[in-house]
């Protein structure tokens, strides 16, 4: 429960960072809105249905998802490719 809790606050938190980022030019924004999905994805299965809803988030969650078996490194990589493939708006063919 704490755990819940601590992720919960901690992705409210970067969630709020990603929006300052917007506005912010030196401030990488989408990291900490990659950070703060996976936070509220990990912390409440109602928002990780919510998140999952949306195209590019969806697509996100689910790579992150399929990495869970890879080392921290190759995961790592996903993610970072995750993060930057949600801001890329390149249909795949």
């Amino acid at each position: 429960m704490i755990v819940r809790i601590f992720l919960g606050v901690t992705g409210c938190l970067c969630m709020a960072l990603g929006f300052i980022g917007l506005a912010v030019p030196l401030m990488p924004g989408f990291v900490f809105f990659a950070i703060g999905t996976m936070c509220l994805a990990s912390a409440s299965p109602f928002l990780a249905h919510q998140l999952a809803k949306q195209p590019k988030l969806g697509r996100f969650l689910a790579r992150l998802e399929s990495s869970r078996e890879l080392t921290l490194q190759a995961r790592l990589k996903v993610a970072l490719w995750a993060t930057a493939e949600i801001f890329v708006d390149k249909k795949r063919t």
